[in-house]
């Protein structure tokens, strides 16, 4: 079962023991892409898993799977880690079913969700804006 937390955030201490997976939007002429990505709450490093043409379950739990067996995402997997959502409760027991056995626990926060992702999300914004000029 997931975890929710109201209003105080956990402390984060050590790296891998929050992350938060999303996907960001990118428009293309063929309609929009979904790249796939995490962001660890300790170090703010980005994982990329992916593009896709879609955000199907089928999708979104292969990118998750995907993210358990990223090189680096994999270093930190032993002290057990807290995959952060902010959506996609739906598909919370398939998610469970990908994460439980390589030590993973489940929580949707959006607030919280939102704090991890910033990083990633401003950079991206500052490259966009960058480009456009």
């Amino acid at each position: 079962m997931s975890a929710k937390i109201i209003n105080n955030f956990p402390k984060v201490s050590r790296p891998g023991e929050y992350v938060a997976f999303f996907n960001i939007v990118v428009p293309t002429k063929e309609g929009p892409a979904f790249v796939y990505m995490a962001c660890d709450a300790y170090s703010e490093f980005g994982f990329n898993t992916g593009a896709e043409l879609d955000e199907s379950p089928e999708t979104v739990l292969k990118h998750v799977y995907l993210l358990t067996e990223d090189q680096e995402f994999v270093r930190h997997m032993d002290k057990g880690f807290t995959l952060v959502l902010d959506r996609f409760e739906e598909l919370s027991e398939r998610i469970n079913a990908i994460i439980k056995p390589v030590n993973g626990k489940l929580l949707f926060d959006v607030r919280f969700h939102k704090q991890i992702a910033e990083p990633i999300l401003k950079s991206f914004s500052k490259f966009v804006s960058k480009s456009k000029r």
